[in-house]
Protein backbone atom coordinates (compact mmCIF):
# COMPACT_ATOMS: atom_id res chain seq x y z
CA UNK A 1 0.00 0.00 0.00
CA UNK A 2 1.43 3.38 -1.05
CA UNK A 3 2.42 5.70 1.80
CA UNK A 4 0.62 9.02 2.18
CA UNK A 5 2.85 12.03 2.84
CA UNK A 6 0.78 15.17 3.18
CA UNK A 7 2.30 18.21 1.49
CA UNK A 8 0.33 20.82 3.47
CA UNK A 9 3.37 22.24 5.29
CA UNK A 10 5.34 22.64 2.07
CA UNK A 11 2.40 24.17 0.19
CA UNK A 12 1.62 26.54 3.05
CA UNK A 13 5.22 27.76 3.26
CA UNK A 14 5.44 28.12 -0.53
CA UNK A 15 2.30 30.26 -0.39
CA UNK A 16 3.76 32.32 2.44
CA UNK A 17 0.96 31.83 4.98
CA UNK A 18 0.88 30.72 8.61
CA UNK A 19 -0.99 27.82 10.20
CA UNK A 20 -3.61 30.16 11.66
CA UNK A 21 -4.34 31.77 8.28
CA UNK A 22 -4.85 28.35 6.68
CA UNK A 23 -6.99 27.24 9.62
CA UNK A 24 -9.21 30.31 9.21
CA UNK A 25 -9.71 29.59 5.50
CA UNK A 26 -10.67 25.97 6.20
CA UNK A 27 -12.74 26.67 9.34
CA UNK A 28 -10.59 24.53 11.64
CA UNK A 29 -8.24 25.26 14.55
CA UNK A 30 -4.57 25.99 13.97
CA UNK A 31 -3.89 22.98 16.26
CA UNK A 32 -5.59 20.78 13.65
CA UNK A 33 -3.34 22.18 10.94
CA UNK A 34 -0.30 21.58 13.16
CA UNK A 35 -1.32 17.96 13.76
CA UNK A 36 -1.79 17.39 10.01
CA UNK A 37 1.66 18.76 9.28
CA UNK A 38 3.36 16.65 11.96
CA UNK A 39 1.52 13.50 10.91
CA UNK A 40 -0.36 13.06 14.19
CA UNK A 41 -3.73 13.17 12.46
CA UNK A 42 -5.10 13.42 8.94
CA UNK A 43 -7.64 15.96 7.64
CA UNK A 44 -11.21 14.73 7.32
CA UNK A 45 -11.63 13.25 3.86
CA UNK A 46 -14.32 15.82 3.05
CA UNK A 47 -11.78 18.62 3.55
CA UNK A 48 -9.25 17.27 1.04
CA UNK A 49 -10.88 18.78 -2.09
CA UNK A 50 -11.12 22.18 -0.41
CA UNK A 51 -7.48 22.12 0.71
CA UNK A 52 -6.38 20.99 -2.76
CA UNK A 53 -8.42 23.71 -4.43
CA UNK A 54 -7.00 26.38 -2.11
CA UNK A 55 -3.44 25.44 -3.04
CA UNK A 56 -4.34 24.82 -6.71
CA UNK A 57 -3.13 21.21 -6.67
CA UNK A 58 -4.79 17.85 -7.15
CA UNK A 59 -5.77 15.69 -4.18
CA UNK A 60 -3.10 13.19 -5.24
CA UNK A 61 -0.49 15.97 -5.14
CA UNK A 62 -1.77 17.10 -1.75
CA UNK A 63 -1.45 13.56 -0.41
CA UNK A 64 2.08 13.22 -1.76
CA UNK A 65 1.08 10.48 -4.20
CA UNK A 66 2.09 12.52 -7.24
CA UNK A 67 4.81 15.15 -7.59
CA UNK A 68 3.81 18.77 -7.16
CA UNK A 69 3.53 20.46 -10.54
CA UNK A 70 4.87 23.79 -9.30
CA UNK A 71 7.67 22.29 -7.23
CA UNK A 72 11.09 23.83 -7.92
CA UNK A 73 13.65 21.44 -9.36
CA UNK A 74 16.33 20.47 -6.84
CA UNK A 75 19.70 19.91 -8.59
CA UNK A 76 22.09 17.21 -7.48
CA UNK A 77 25.21 19.16 -8.51
CA UNK A 78 27.14 16.00 -9.34
CA UNK A 79 29.71 18.03 -11.26
CA UNK A 80 30.68 19.88 -8.07
CA UNK A 81 33.65 17.68 -7.21
CA UNK A 82 33.74 18.72 -3.58
CA UNK A 83 30.40 16.92 -3.10
CA UNK A 84 32.28 13.66 -3.76
CA UNK A 85 34.94 14.10 -1.07
CA UNK A 86 35.00 11.08 1.24
CA UNK A 87 32.21 9.28 -0.62
CA UNK A 88 34.07 7.26 -3.24
CA UNK A 89 36.38 4.85 -1.39
CA UNK A 90 33.94 1.97 -1.82
CA UNK A 91 32.56 3.11 -5.16
CA UNK A 92 36.02 3.30 -6.73
CA UNK A 93 36.46 -0.42 -6.14
CA UNK A 94 34.47 -0.86 -9.33
CA UNK A 95 37.38 0.50 -11.38
CA UNK A 96 39.26 -2.76 -11.12
CA UNK A 97 36.27 -4.39 -12.82
CA UNK A 98 36.37 -2.00 -15.82
CA UNK A 99 39.35 -3.58 -17.53
CA UNK A 100 41.32 -6.75 -17.83
CA UNK A 101 44.96 -5.65 -17.92
CA UNK A 102 45.59 -7.51 -21.17
CA UNK A 103 42.78 -5.58 -22.88
CA UNK A 104 44.13 -2.20 -21.80
CA UNK A 105 47.51 -3.33 -23.11
CA UNK A 106 45.84 -4.33 -26.38
CA UNK A 107 44.28 -0.86 -26.70
CA UNK A 108 47.57 0.90 -26.05
CA UNK A 109 49.74 -1.24 -28.32
CA UNK A 110 47.48 -2.65 -31.05
CA UNK A 111 44.63 -0.14 -31.34
CA UNK A 112 46.29 3.20 -30.55
CA UNK A 113 49.74 1.98 -31.69
CA UNK A 114 51.62 3.80 -28.97
CA UNK A 115 55.29 2.90 -29.39
CA UNK A 116 57.10 5.97 -28.03
CA UNK A 117 56.85 7.78 -24.68
CA UNK A 118 53.69 9.85 -24.28
CA UNK A 119 52.50 12.64 -22.01
CA UNK A 120 49.05 11.77 -20.66
CA UNK A 121 46.58 14.04 -18.87
CA UNK A 122 43.57 12.56 -17.06
CA UNK A 123 40.51 14.67 -16.30
CA UNK A 124 38.89 13.79 -12.95
CA UNK A 125 41.73 11.45 -12.10
CA UNK A 126 40.31 10.35 -8.74
CA UNK A 127 42.88 8.29 -6.89
CA UNK A 128 45.01 7.84 -10.02
CA UNK A 129 44.11 4.18 -10.58
CA UNK A 130 43.87 4.45 -14.37
CA UNK A 131 47.04 6.52 -14.54
CA UNK A 132 48.93 3.81 -12.69
CA UNK A 133 47.64 1.14 -15.06
CA UNK A 134 48.56 3.20 -18.12
CA UNK A 135 52.09 3.95 -16.92
CA UNK A 136 52.69 0.23 -16.35
CA UNK A 137 51.97 -0.32 -20.06
CA UNK A 138 53.17 2.83 -21.83
CA UNK A 139 56.75 3.06 -23.11
CA UNK A 140 59.40 4.08 -20.58
CA UNK A 141 59.67 7.85 -20.28
CA UNK A 142 55.93 8.48 -20.45
CA UNK A 143 54.42 11.00 -18.03
CA UNK A 144 51.07 11.28 -16.32
CA UNK A 145 49.26 14.41 -15.14
CA UNK A 146 46.10 14.07 -13.07
CA UNK A 147 43.48 16.83 -12.76
CA UNK A 148 41.06 16.88 -9.83
CA UNK A 149 40.32 18.73 -6.61
CA UNK A 150 42.73 18.79 -3.67
CA UNK A 151 41.03 15.90 -1.89
CA UNK A 152 41.42 13.42 -4.73
CA UNK A 153 44.85 14.66 -5.76
CA UNK A 154 46.11 13.96 -2.24
CA UNK A 155 44.75 10.40 -2.51
CA UNK A 156 46.41 9.95 -5.90
CA UNK A 157 49.74 11.27 -4.60
CA UNK A 158 49.67 8.67 -1.84
CA UNK A 159 49.06 5.89 -4.37
CA UNK A 160 52.03 7.01 -6.49
CA UNK A 161 54.23 7.72 -3.48
CA UNK A 162 56.43 4.62 -3.74
CA UNK A 163 56.66 4.46 -7.52
CA UNK A 164 59.30 5.83 -9.89
CA UNK A 165 56.77 7.04 -12.44
CA UNK A 166 56.95 10.63 -13.69
CA UNK A 167 53.69 12.09 -12.38
CA UNK A 168 52.33 15.50 -11.54
CA UNK A 169 48.94 16.84 -10.53
CA UNK A 170 46.89 19.95 -11.20
CA UNK A 171 44.34 20.92 -8.55
CA UNK A 172 41.55 22.46 -10.60
CA UNK A 173 37.90 22.40 -11.43
CA UNK A 174 37.67 20.87 -14.91
CA UNK A 175 35.58 23.70 -16.33
CA UNK A 176 38.15 26.33 -15.36
CA UNK A 177 41.28 24.29 -16.12
CA UNK A 178 43.96 26.22 -17.99
CA UNK A 179 47.26 24.63 -19.01
CA UNK A 180 49.96 25.89 -21.37
CA UNK A 181 51.35 22.39 -21.88
CA UNK A 182 49.93 20.27 -24.70
CA UNK A 183 49.70 16.51 -24.16
CA UNK A 184 49.76 13.45 -26.39
CA UNK A 185 46.58 12.04 -24.86
CA UNK A 186 43.72 13.40 -22.77
CA UNK A 187 41.56 10.78 -21.10
CA UNK A 188 38.49 10.84 -18.88
CA UNK A 189 37.03 7.68 -17.35
CA UNK A 190 33.46 7.55 -15.97
CA UNK A 191 33.54 11.30 -15.42
CA UNK A 192 31.41 12.86 -18.14
CA UNK A 193 28.34 10.98 -16.92
CA UNK A 194 28.38 13.22 -13.85
CA UNK A 195 29.04 16.52 -15.63
CA UNK A 196 26.34 19.10 -16.30
CA UNK A 197 28.31 20.45 -19.28
CA UNK A 198 29.95 17.40 -20.86
CA UNK A 199 30.54 19.22 -24.14
CA UNK A 200 32.43 21.92 -22.24
CA UNK A 201 34.67 19.30 -20.66
CA UNK A 202 35.25 17.63 -24.02
CA UNK A 203 36.33 21.00 -25.47
CA UNK A 204 38.83 21.34 -22.61
CA UNK A 205 40.17 17.87 -23.39
CA UNK A 206 40.54 18.66 -27.09
CA UNK A 207 42.27 21.93 -26.24
CA UNK A 208 44.76 20.17 -23.97
CA UNK A 209 46.26 17.88 -26.64
CA UNK A 210 48.75 18.44 -29.45
CA UNK A 211 47.96 18.15 -33.12
CA UNK A 212 47.60 14.43 -33.85
CA UNK A 213 46.99 13.86 -30.13
CA UNK A 214 44.40 11.42 -28.82
CA UNK A 215 41.23 12.27 -26.89
CA UNK A 216 39.81 9.22 -25.10
CA UNK A 217 36.52 9.11 -23.18
CA UNK A 218 35.40 6.02 -21.29
CA UNK A 219 31.76 6.32 -20.27
CA UNK A 220 28.38 4.67 -20.01
CA UNK A 221 25.00 4.58 -21.58
CA UNK A 222 22.71 4.24 -18.56
CA UNK A 223 20.38 1.92 -20.49
CA UNK A 224 23.18 -0.64 -20.79
CA UNK A 225 24.25 -0.16 -17.19
CA UNK A 226 20.80 -0.60 -15.67
CA UNK A 227 19.98 -3.72 -17.66
CA UNK A 228 23.42 -5.20 -16.99
CA UNK A 229 22.70 -6.92 -13.65
CA UNK A 230 21.67 -10.58 -13.50
CA UNK A 231 21.12 -12.31 -10.14
CA UNK A 232 20.51 -16.03 -10.26
CA UNK A 233 17.68 -16.10 -7.67
CA UNK A 234 15.90 -12.89 -8.73
CA UNK A 235 13.89 -12.60 -11.93
CA UNK A 236 15.90 -10.75 -14.59
CA UNK A 237 12.66 -9.32 -15.97
CA UNK A 238 11.91 -7.88 -12.52
CA UNK A 239 15.38 -6.32 -12.23
CA UNK A 240 14.96 -4.65 -15.63
CA UNK A 241 11.39 -3.41 -15.21
CA UNK A 242 10.73 -2.81 -11.48
CA UNK A 243 11.69 0.84 -11.91
CA UNK A 244 11.92 2.99 -15.03
CA UNK A 245 14.64 5.64 -14.73
CA UNK A 246 13.76 7.49 -17.92
CA UNK A 247 11.80 10.28 -16.24
CA UNK A 248 14.67 10.86 -13.82
CA UNK A 249 17.30 10.85 -16.58
CA UNK A 250 15.34 13.13 -18.89
CA UNK A 251 14.57 15.62 -16.11
CA UNK A 252 18.24 15.79 -15.09
CA UNK A 253 19.25 16.25 -18.73
CA UNK A 254 16.66 19.01 -19.19
CA UNK A 255 17.39 20.94 -16.00
CA UNK A 256 21.08 20.25 -15.37
CA UNK A 257 22.57 18.92 -18.60
CA UNK A 258 23.64 15.62 -17.03
CA UNK A 259 23.41 13.18 -19.93
CA UNK A 260 22.32 9.59 -19.28
CA UNK A 261 23.34 8.59 -22.84
CA UNK A 262 26.71 10.38 -22.91
CA UNK A 263 28.52 7.18 -23.92
CA UNK A 264 26.39 6.94 -27.07
CA UNK A 265 26.65 10.62 -27.98
CA UNK A 266 30.41 11.05 -27.59
CA UNK A 267 31.49 10.07 -31.13
CA UNK A 268 29.07 12.64 -32.54
CA UNK A 269 30.34 15.30 -30.14
CA UNK A 270 33.93 14.48 -31.12
CA UNK A 271 33.04 14.81 -34.78
CA UNK A 272 31.38 18.16 -34.08
CA UNK A 273 34.61 19.38 -32.44
CA UNK A 274 36.66 18.41 -35.49
CA UNK A 275 38.35 15.22 -34.30
CA UNK A 276 39.08 12.56 -36.89
CA UNK A 277 39.82 8.81 -36.94
CA UNK A 278 37.00 8.49 -34.39
CA UNK A 279 36.25 4.95 -33.28
CA UNK A 280 34.60 3.13 -30.39
CA UNK A 281 35.33 0.01 -28.38
CA UNK A 282 33.67 -1.47 -25.32
CA UNK A 283 35.33 -2.45 -22.08
CA UNK A 284 35.99 -6.16 -21.97
CA UNK A 285 35.45 -7.10 -18.34
CA UNK A 286 32.25 -8.62 -16.99
CA UNK A 287 31.93 -9.20 -13.26
CA UNK A 288 30.77 -12.81 -13.00
CA UNK A 289 30.63 -14.42 -9.57
CA UNK A 290 29.72 -17.88 -8.30
CA UNK A 291 30.41 -19.66 -5.03
CA UNK A 292 32.95 -22.07 -6.58
CA UNK A 293 35.45 -19.30 -7.30
CA UNK A 294 38.56 -18.92 -5.15
CA UNK A 295 38.01 -15.18 -4.79
CA UNK A 296 34.26 -15.55 -4.31
CA UNK A 297 34.08 -13.82 -0.91
CA UNK A 298 36.19 -10.88 -2.07
CA UNK A 299 34.09 -10.30 -5.20
CA UNK A 300 30.82 -10.52 -3.27
CA UNK A 301 32.08 -8.01 -0.70
CA UNK A 302 33.32 -5.71 -3.47
CA UNK A 303 29.91 -5.80 -5.15
CA UNK A 304 28.15 -5.09 -1.85
CA UNK A 305 30.35 -2.07 -1.13
CA UNK A 306 30.35 -0.69 -4.70
CA UNK A 307 26.55 -0.69 -4.70
CA UNK A 308 26.10 0.54 -1.14
CA UNK A 309 24.29 -2.63 -0.06
CA UNK A 310 26.15 -2.58 3.26
CA UNK A 311 24.80 0.86 4.17
CA UNK A 312 21.75 1.47 6.32
CA UNK A 313 18.79 2.37 4.14
CA UNK A 314 16.59 3.59 6.96
CA UNK A 315 13.18 5.26 6.69
CA UNK A 316 14.74 8.70 6.48
CA UNK A 317 17.08 7.68 3.65
CA UNK A 318 14.23 5.99 1.84
CA UNK A 319 12.06 9.08 2.12
CA UNK A 320 14.90 11.28 0.83
CA UNK A 321 15.23 9.00 -2.20
CA UNK A 322 11.48 9.09 -2.81
CA UNK A 323 11.46 12.89 -2.56
CA UNK A 324 14.36 13.11 -5.02
CA UNK A 325 12.52 10.92 -7.53
CA UNK A 326 9.24 12.79 -7.06
CA UNK A 327 11.10 16.05 -7.68
CA UNK A 328 11.92 14.54 -11.07
CA UNK A 329 8.32 13.67 -11.93
CA UNK A 330 8.06 10.15 -10.46
CA UNK A 331 4.84 9.12 -8.64
CA UNK A 332 5.28 7.95 -5.05
CA UNK A 333 4.10 4.43 -5.93
CA UNK A 334 6.79 4.18 -8.61
CA UNK A 335 9.46 5.50 -6.25
CA UNK A 336 8.41 2.99 -3.59
CA UNK A 337 8.82 0.22 -6.17
CA UNK A 338 12.46 1.29 -6.50
CA UNK A 339 12.88 1.08 -2.71
CA UNK A 340 11.37 -2.42 -2.72
CA UNK A 341 13.71 -3.54 -5.50
CA UNK A 342 16.75 -2.18 -3.68
CA UNK A 343 15.61 -3.88 -0.46
CA UNK A 344 15.12 -7.16 -2.32
CA UNK A 345 18.65 -7.04 -3.74
CA UNK A 346 20.14 -6.00 -0.40
CA UNK A 347 18.34 -8.83 1.40
CA UNK A 348 19.67 -11.33 -1.12
CA UNK A 349 23.24 -10.26 -0.42
CA UNK A 350 22.74 -9.93 3.35
CA UNK A 351 21.38 -13.46 3.73
CA UNK A 352 24.33 -15.71 4.68
CA UNK A 353 22.39 -18.77 3.53
CA UNK A 354 22.42 -17.57 -0.08
CA UNK A 355 25.20 -18.87 -2.29
CA UNK A 356 25.46 -15.76 -4.39
CA UNK A 357 25.65 -16.15 -8.14
CA UNK A 358 25.40 -13.04 -10.27
CA UNK A 359 26.74 -11.14 -13.26
CA UNK A 360 27.30 -7.42 -13.83
CA UNK A 361 28.00 -5.89 -17.24
CA UNK A 362 29.32 -2.32 -17.04
CA UNK A 363 28.90 -1.67 -20.75
CA UNK A 364 31.45 1.15 -20.85
CA UNK A 365 32.00 2.68 -24.27
CA UNK A 366 35.58 3.69 -25.11
CA UNK A 367 35.38 6.53 -27.64
CA UNK A 368 38.56 8.02 -29.09
CA UNK A 369 39.65 10.34 -31.84
CA UNK A 370 42.60 12.41 -33.02
CA UNK A 371 42.93 16.18 -33.05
Amino acid sequence: MTTVKLKIAQLRKDKGIGQQELADVLGVSFQSVSKWETGITMPDITLLPSIAEYFDVSVDELLGLKPLRQQAYVPRDTDNRDNWNGKTDKLYKNRKYFWNDDYLRFLVKDVWHIESPKDIIEFRCGDGYLGMKLLEILPKGSTYTGVDNEYFINKAKLNFNNTKFDVRFIPSDIYSLETNKRYDMAICQAGLRHMNKPMGVLRKMVGSVKEEGFVVCVDVNREFENDGLYIDDISYDYLCTAFDFHKVWKKELEYEGRDYAIGMRLPFYMQELGLYDIDIRMNDRVMYVNSEMEDYEEKVQDFIEINGLDESFDIGSQENTIELFMNRGIDRAEAENYIKMKDKIAEYFRNPENKKSFLKVQGLLITYGRK
